[in-house]
């Protein structure tokens, strides 16, 4: 059955991609790339040589891939590999979930096969080249070794619990959400500890998987700053600070509903829907003793799992690729069912019939699903592949590019990449943190680059990054698709890198005024690093939102800049990074819009502050905008800018001694 699943999805995709292995989403080579840095020594590196990057979401899985690319699958031939490690990893799951129905009659585990498979969705994310399809084997492992540690005895259940735990620590490494899958496990184990401590039996189990969780946090934590990886910052609903917490809430109500009518559509024949009877089957696991606790396991993960992932902002994109763990343990409930209601004469032919009619259901969307991986495989061979292999041969080896999408665009070019989205690591530069701002602020941190670190070339999406590419690119050439159902867009851009009205080196005045005085400390607003540094507040989501600009500054050069708008009624501040003596001027580097602006510092909140207008300058000039503050303020006191007419646009804010 494997095969034949394999066959159907690999065959129709492996046409549709011009006859190479297909990949239907991008991320698959996002794998390829860690496992490529980790073969050649670099672990944790998304590019050799570019240091520390959290992106990768499944360790394990890289070192699986890894081990593949040692042995001489390279290019696209490491999707053959991939192919090998889902197919085994899915005989391995079926004799995993056949030891856990034991002592089930042997048609039971026949007809859970086919349950198993029913769902289309599920089937093309096992056999996608991501990890889903060693997650589900590891899942399935997780339940025959629960059952295991549940029925050992006195003597031997201690090492079966470390058995799970140990398991735990794969899966988590496999997918961090897996760690509710954990949390449920070691419940059910510690219900069945006997007379031995339930505490101690907790311990052995979960043990593993949270020492496994706490080494990649503090892995992150060391070499980026942050606890949770690059795809947790760029994608959970949390991390979006435009977003209010109704918008929040909508969202993640969107999200679960969403995965509940695609999961129906997984199983409807015709207008009528048999999602319910895998479900039903899935109940009916509570019904024996023998399976209970495996199919409330089961059903409880499933559900944990999916209110966790409906967190992602992303889940219900990408064919709900983030539930389908939860999908495999339903229908592992589903399988459990069959084999409780087989333990019941008057039952058995009633669970037989379910388990047919639920399977034919989901059965007749298997074509669908396939030709969905088809059309989707062809997308990126057709887009990502090609853009990759076209810099590979255009661009010299020195070159280093820009790019969207962290996946197949640096695997088959070969060149050194810079992830805009920050799902690659480049040097410990927080791109991602920059990401969830806007383009504004990936500017920022490309400004910060020394000039022989910049792009040198960007490969994007211009609906996804229209002012980078407009205002900073020329462009050499693009790749348009047809049929487009899994790219960002149908057209990608290629084009050569013009950073010419960016700093050097992140200047800490890069407009290049004349103050008349020294600055003291300066905020460059929309960069993470110097708001960091300066625990800069925005009014977010009220305001706050980050836009750039290219000006003529007083010297005539013409130089870049972004910012920070703040409407009106609204505040920004800072902490002063140093002491500033009594005197000093505050100075707000700004544009065409028109604001009345009034600074407080420090105890002096009462004490507000004008923000007046310097000379009148020139259309397309930086405008700036100043005041003296008469009190000292020590390292740390903050410094508020409050709009109280108009709109400011906050590009820049400095701290000179005297007046300017």
């Amino acid at each position: 059955m494997t095969l034949a699943v394999a066959a159907l999805f690999y065959g129709r995709g492996r046409s549709a991609s011009s006859g190479e292995w297909p990949a239907p989403l991008d991320d698959v080579y996002i794998h390829y790339d860690f496992a490529r840095a980790l073969a050649q020594g670099h672990p944790f590196e998304w590019i050799a040589g570019q240091g520390f990057s959290s992106g990768e979401t499944s360790p394990l899985y890289a070192c699986i891939l890894a081990v593949g690319y040692a042995a001489g699958f390279r290019g696209a031939w490491l999707g053959v590999w991939a192919a090998i490690v889902a197919c085994v990893s899915l005989v391995v799951m079926l004799r995993q979930l056949r030891a856990a129905l034991l002592p089930a009659p042997a048609w039971v585990a026949l007809l859970a096969v086919p349950i198993v498979f029913s769902c289309g969705t599920l089937d093309a994310a096992w056999l996608s080249g991501m990890e889903a399809a060693v997650t589900g084997a590891a899942a399935a492992t997780l339940l025959a070794t629960v059952k295991h540690a549940r029925a050992a005895g006195p003597l031997s259940r201690p090492r079966a619990q470390w058995r799970v735990g140990l398991v735990g620590a794969a899966l988590v490494l496999l997918r961090p959400e897996a760690a509710v899958l954990v949390a449920v496990a070691t419940a059910v184990v510690a219900r069945r500890s006997g007379v031995a401590s339930p505490l101690a039996s907790c311990a052995r189990v979960a043990l593993p998987g949270a020492l496994a969780t706490l080494a990649i946090a503090a892995l992150n934590r060391a070499f980026t700053g942050d606890l949770g990886s690059a795809g947790a910052i760029l994608k959970l609903l949390s991390s979006n600070p435009y977003a209010t917490d109704v918008d929040r809430a909508r969202d993640y109500v969107v999200n679960v509903a969403l995965f509940a009518r695609a999961f129906a559509r997984d199983f409807a024949v015709g207008a009528h829907t048999v999602a319910l009877l895998p479900l039903l089957l899935a109940l009916a696991s509570l019904t024996s003793r023998r399976t209970r606790g495996l199919g409330g396991l089961c059903l409880a993960s499933a559900l944990a799992f999916t209110l966790l992932v409906s967190w992602n902002g992303a889940a219900r994109y990408q064919s709900f690729r983030y539930y389908m763990p939860a999908v495999a343990l339903a229908l592992f409930a589903s399988a459990l069912g069959i084999s409780a209601l087989a333990s019941r004469p008057a039952l058995r032919v009633v669970g037989a019939a379910l388990a047919i009619l639920g399977a034919s259901g989901g059965a007749t969307h298997l074509g669908g699903a396939a030709s969905l991986y088809a059309r989707a495989s062809r997308n990126i061979h057709d887009q990502q592949v090609t853009v990759g292999r076209r810099l590979a041969q255009e661009l010299p080896e020195d070159a280093i590019v820009l790019v969207g999408d962290a996946g197949a665009i640096p695997y088959f070019s070969g060149r050194h990449a810079i992830d805009a989205l920050g799902l690659g690591g480049y040097h410990g530069v927080p791109f991602v943190r920059a990401a969830v701002l806007g383009e504004a602020a990936t500017l920022e941190l490309i400004e910060r680059l020394p000039a022989g670190e910049r792009p040198t070339a960007l490969a994007l999406y211009p609906n996804w990054f229209p002012g980078i590419t407009e205002r900073f690119g020329h462009e050499r050439g693009r790749v348009t698709i047809t049929d487009n159902v899994i790219c960002g867009g149908v057209t990608k851009g290629i084009y050569d890198a013009d950073w010419s009205t960016l700093a050097a080196g992140g200047d800490p005045a890069p407009t290049g005024e004349p103050w008349g005085g020294r600055v003291l400390d300066a905020v460059d607003v929309a960069d993470v690093v110097s708001e960091e540094a300066h625990a800069y507040l925005s009014p977010a989501p009220a305001g706050g939102w980050t836009l750039f600009d290219v000006r003529t500054t007083a010297t005539g050069a013409r130089r870049f800049d972004a910012g920070r708008s703040i409407p009106r009624d609204q505040e920004e501040s800072f902490a002063v990074a140093i002491a500033i003596p009594a005197g000093a001027s505050v100075v707000v580097c700004t544009d065409d819009a028109q604001a009345e602006v009034t600074v407080s510092a420090g105890d002096h909140g009462s004490d507000a502050l004008p923000l007046t207008a310097g000379p009148p300058v020139e259309a397309g000039r930086w405008r700036f905008l100043a005041t003296r503050i008469p009190w000292a303020l020590m390292k740390g006191e903050r410094v508020r800018l409050r709009v109280t007419s108009g709109l400011l646009h906050d590009f820049h804010t400095w701290l000179v001694a005297g007046k300017p």
